[in-house]
């Protein structure tokens, strides 16, 4: 339940975010099943308006959509809920309900893609938060019946274009699988996992301009954005992609998260919290506490202020298992950047009350609150500066001060030296301070070598240099950091396995 969990937490957020679910946007032959009626309610499920979609499906079961399509929409809003909420009463509420639905849909009537397209989805929702949860074997059980379930779909309405969305989309988040477990999943599920060849079949699908695609280009727009978000590391290419008016963040919470995460790993931070800020909420929303987790990461991104403010709204109102000890530790740092040692320590000591944590972001703030030291003020300034995408302001941060005698210090000095004039695009000195921080840090428990080892391979991949970028990711694999291997690891392999396209 630890090294895994991360994956599975990524795996529902973004589903979450591009559910495959487009029932709105059905392909032309089948349009007619789409009633005003049922996009309104699927808007207001999208839009978070849970009241307002529940009274709305109170009509759709009086005849006004397809059973299968009734179900699905019922499911899709107890997955988000459960998502958002990230407690366990939600979600085993939700297992019971979809397995429920699950069973009734497959007992009715197939002359209607909507029914196996129906029962698929609700059982690949079931699967994103069996995952979540740690059940690994149920989630590849539930993985193979839902592959079994769109290939035979594939067969009898080879038109229907949702069915190869769901299919891509499964297809790539196998793939992101680490190798040591991926070979079982596969067994498992009957799913062969490839990250380039889900995202090339969305890709290709989104390109093809069919008058049917057309109708869901929103929804296969922001799932390529996030696999290449998360999976790809590609950062430019996943905001190009969001970069359509279709995507109104205004309206949608949902929406304008999206455009934020994205905006952020690009280093758009100014713009992301404006997104965060101006997005919809009130009595009308169902509450997305993890907005002001984000909006308070990005505050303290920037250095501002107020950054704890949004932080502690979010700890004190979050009903979630995960989280807690990362937002704990950023209120913390907030507080150790403004010079208050004792409120520093204060939020540690919380951290410190706590069982130990499933996933690798709360694992980290975990091991710093038992093990420490505190953060260099400085080095953690330049840190968050270069999170937020202000790297010129982080590589003066530094330059303004020496490098630290102490070898810990020193070693993560060299490492931040290295991201920043990487962004910067200074090659030749990320190369250097990054070969530095593996040479200091290859026996070191902290996971500097090991990430400068994942960034001098994209590097030399980016400079055609790819038998240096194959020795880096292969480094990186070697190196064993006590946090953040697994999520490195992926990367390194995700690398390797982009390498062997190029030759």
């Amino acid at each position: 339940m630890d090294r895994k969990t991360t994956f599975w937490r990524s795996a529902a957020v973004a589903w979450l975010l591009f559910s495959a679910l487009a029932v709105g946007t059905a392909p032309a032959q089948e349009a007619s099943v789409v009633s005003p009626a049922v996009r309104s309610v699927y808007r207001h499920i999208a839009a978070l308006r849970f009241s307002e979609a529940r009274q709305g499906m109170q009509g759709l079961r009086q005849g006004e959509a397809p059973l299968p399509l009734v179900y699905l929409l019922e499911n899709y809003l107890d997955f988000l809920q459960a998502v958002l909420d990230d407690a366990t009463t939600a979600t085993d509420v939700f297992f019971q309900q979809a397995a429920k639905r699950a069973d009734i849909v497959s007992r009715m009537d197939i002359h209607s893609p909507w029914t196996r397209y129906a029962e698929a989805e609700i059982r690949l929702q079931r699967a994103a938060l069996l995952g979540r949860r740690g059940h690994y074997v149920s989630a590849a059980r539930e993985v193979h019946r839902v592959w079994s379930l769109l290939e035979e779909n594939r067969q009898r309405y080879p038109r229907f274009a949702l069915n190869r969305k769901s299919w891509s989309v499964i297809v790539a988040l196998m793939g992101a699988l680490p190798d040591e477990f991926r070979w079982v999943a596969e067994l498992m599920s009957g799913v062969k996992g490839s990250v380039t060849g889900g995202v090339r079949d969305l890709e290709a699908l989104l390109s093809e301009g069919a008058s049917e695609t057309l109708l869901f280009e929103e929804e296969i727009r922001v799932a390529i954005a996030f696999l290449r978000l998360n999976l790809l590391d590609d950062h430019v290419g996943a905001w190009r992609v969001l970069q359509t008016p279709r995507w109104e963040p205004r309206h949608s919470p949902l929406a304008a998260y999206a455009l934020a995460v994205v905006a952020m790993r690009s280093g758009r931070t100014d713009e992301a919290i404006h997104l965060l800020e101006a997005s919809p909420e009130g009595s009308a929303y169902y509450p997305f506490w993890l907005r002001y987790y984000l909006l308070g990461t990005l505050k303290l991104n920037r250095l501002d202020a107020d950054a704890d403010q949004p932080l502690r709204y979010f700890a004190q109102h979050f009903p979630g298992d995960s989280y807690r000890w990362e937002v704990c530790q950023k209120i913390a740092w907030h507080h150790l950047l403004q010079g208050n040692e004792n409120g520093y320590q204060t939020w540690m000591a919380r951290l410190r009350a706590t069982k130990r944590p499933r996933t690798e972001q709360d694992q980290a703030a975990w091991y710093e609150a038992h093990h420490g030291p505190a953060p260099n003020p400085t080095l953690l300034r330049a840190r968050l500066l270069f999170d937020g995408g202000y790297y010129q302001r982080a590589y003066e941060t530094l330059q303004r001060s020496p490098m630290p005698p102490d070898d810990d210090l020193a070693l993560e000095y060299a490492y931040r030296l290295g991201r920043v004039t990487h962004a910067l695009e200074r090659w030749n000195e990320a190369e250097r301070y990054y070969q530095q921080t593996i040479e200091r840090g290859a026996r070191s428990p902290a996971y500097y070598a090991c990430q400068s080892a994942l960034q001098l391979g994209l590097i030399y991949e980016k400079q055609h240099r790819y038998a240096e970028a194959k020795a880096a990711y292969q480094t990186c694999l070697r190196l064993k950091p006590q946090l953040h291997r697994l999520s490195l690891h992926v990367k390194a392999k995700a690398g390797l396995a982009r390498l062997k396209e190029k030759r």
